[in-house]
């Protein structure tokens, strides 16, 4: 039995493919958006590998119901798959499987027990990591690498970077070494893979003034008193009970466990049917509330710091943050319960209480500040509408709620600010540094192929089309880039020989298309080295397209 990748899937696994014969590294990341099918990627590179005579593949989590899903979903889509588990908490303990799927708490210390020793590890939900170098996943493929020095390690995570802090393939002990592939939550979107969000700011937000934060994160005990205040609690829910009315399914994240329960309290003076979910509770009350939630029994889910990640319910189409955050990944975590597709949801809406939005951009556009650049912040790249609270671009000159109209602003040449712009032309374009390219033959029925190159620069990705077998103006912008490159190639497919070799941009110039200021669109090259924390930026092979199946480097 076969399964068919969408195109997004297919490239994602190819990149994967493609990283590992560029000699980029060993163990990369894939950043595959909530929602967009991770269990597919997951389950096309395991039935790759075992095309291999002799291979074993290890799946790594930390949570026993991510290994469940895990292990179901790879049934679904290959019913061959000869696997077992070894997990303490299901009560599962099998090693000598070609397929493991295993709880790190269970078989950190076992890395020597697993004979013959894995020649690929799949981690599920990297983000979760932690920055300690000295981790249970560090020991372990430390172990796994003295067993087999070639074993190759790929992360599958929503966010390449931890819920706390910094990007999951930098810092000592890092154990990824870059990024194989990012897919856009934009082009998902825009292709119906995922549901669209609309976002407003609470009129009744919560007070930050006096919640300090510790590690970069608002301290718990502060936000949740902040939170707490009787009539704000009530006013919170009258709005989103006014706001939801004709919404199915709730999703609340709540600021502690005494702040969740006066929620549910002022919830059931509206008649709303509600359940609670902390991680205090024991795992059958905890499955139990779910259970009733996604069978419609509960029309609101209100949880303190469970439902973060794994959460899958498609039919959510109201997630409302009543707490902060500032940690990018998890906002970009809560967010993601609400962007899967479901019968009759044509969007979901999210109220945000805490600023999140306006402190991280929108979910489409999220960029953690690189602590190596450093500029003046700007102005967050959202506004509130003050008569619906939508929040909408900076640029927008009326509300696509509710039509109102903002007042015209002064232009503002702030690089890092969009706020001013009348046109997407008049947008100030901002430099990126660049981590690292990708290459890869891009095909269109009808055309010569091309050659697209994307331009990874933190959590953002731009990709531009060279064009050496097309005529016009197309061939004109890649002869006039081939100096530049140091490259000799004169059709796409020498272009993709040697593409590796080619010159890569320090930083690249980006601003708004002028076509669809929803994508982004490169303006300006810098070639030039550039120290970046007193580090001069070294080649990084990107990655190649065009690979067979006995190319993959078990």
């Amino acid at each position: 039995m076969t399964f068919k990748l969408r195109d997004y899937q297919k490239e994602a696994v190819d990149g994967l493919y493609n990283y590992w014969a560029g000699k980029a590294g060993d163990n990369p990341l894939i950043v595959a958006p909530t929602g967009s099918g991770k269990t597919a990627i997951i389950a096309q590179i395991i039935k790759d590998a075992m095309s291999f005579p002799g291979t074993r593949v290890l799946v790594v989590t930390h949570v026993k119901e991510l290994l469940e899903q895990g292990a179901d979903g790879l049934l679904k889509l290959y019913p061959d798959a000869d696997f077992g588990m070894y997990s303490a908490g299901l009560k599962q303990k099998v090693l000598d499987r070609p397929i493991t799927f295993a709880g790190i708490q269970s078989v950190w210390q076992r890395a020597f027990d697993i004979v013959p020793a894995p020649d690929l590890v799949v981690i599920d939900e990297a983000h979760l990591l932690p920055k300690n170098t000295e981790t249970r996943y560090n020991r372990f493929i430390a172990d796994l690498k003295t067993c087999n020095p070639m074993v190759k390690v790929v992360g599958l995570t929503a966010t390449p970077y931890r819920l706390d802090s910094g990007y999951l393939h930098k810092g000592d002990g890092a154990i990824f070494d870059g990024i194989a592939h990012d897919i856009p939550v934009e082009m998902l979107m825009d292709q119906g893979y995922l549901s669209p969000v609309i976002s407003k700011g609470g009129i009744n937000q919560i007070d930050l003034t006096n919640v300090k934060k510790r590690g970069g994160e608002f301290i718990e005990s502060d936000l949740a008193t902040a939170a707490s205040d009787p009539e704000l609690v009530r006013k919170t829910v009258e709005e989103i009970v006014e706001l939801s009315v004709d919404r199915k399914s709730w999703l609340v994240f709540s600021s502690g466990v005494n702040h969740a329960y006066m929620l549910k309290a002022e919830f059931e003076t509206h008649d709303i049917d509600v359940g609670v979910v902390t991680g205090s509770d024991s795992s059958a009350v905890r499955e139990k509330t779910i259970s009733d939630f996604k069978s419609g029994d509960l029309r609101c889910l209100i949880n303190v710091n469970v439902l973060t990640t794994g959460f899958d319910h498609p039919e959510v189409d109201l997630v409302a943050l009543i707490r902060a955050t500032a940690s990018t990944g998890l906002y970009v975590q809560m967010v993601g319960r609400g962007t899967r597709i479901a019968d009759g949801k044509e969007d979901c809406l999210i109220l945000d209480f805490g600023a999140n939005v306006e402190r991280h951009g929108f979910i489409d556009k999220v960029k953690p500040k690189d602590k190596s650049l450093k500029t003046e912040e700007g102005e967050a790249p959202v506004k509130t509408c003050e008569k619906c609270q939508t929040m909408c671009h900076a640029a927008c000159l009326q509300c696509p709620e509710c039509g109102h109209e903002f007042p015209p602003p002064a232009l503002n040449h702030n690089a890092n600010s969009y706020s001013g712009a009348m046109l997407s032309s008049q947008v100030v374009a901002e430099w990126y540094y660049v981590d690292s390219v990708a290459y890869a033959r891009h095909k269109k029925e009808g055309k010569p192929d091309s050659l697209k190159v994307t331009y990874y620069a933190g959590l953002m990705s731009v990709s531009e089309w060279l064009c050496p077998d097309h005529g016009g103006y197309a061939a004109s912008r890649y002869t006039a880039r081939k100096e530049l490159l140091n490259s000799d190639a004169d059709s796409t497919d020498d272009a993709l020989n040697d593409c590796h070799f080619w010159n890569e941009p320090s930083r690249i110039k980006v601003k708004p298309s002028g076509h669809d200021p929803r994508y982004q669109e490169i303006v300006q090259f810098d070639y030039t080295q550039v120290e970046r924390n007193n580090e001069t930026k070294t080649k990084n092979f990107g990655s190649y397209a065009d690979l067979s199946l006995e190319d993959i480097p078990f």
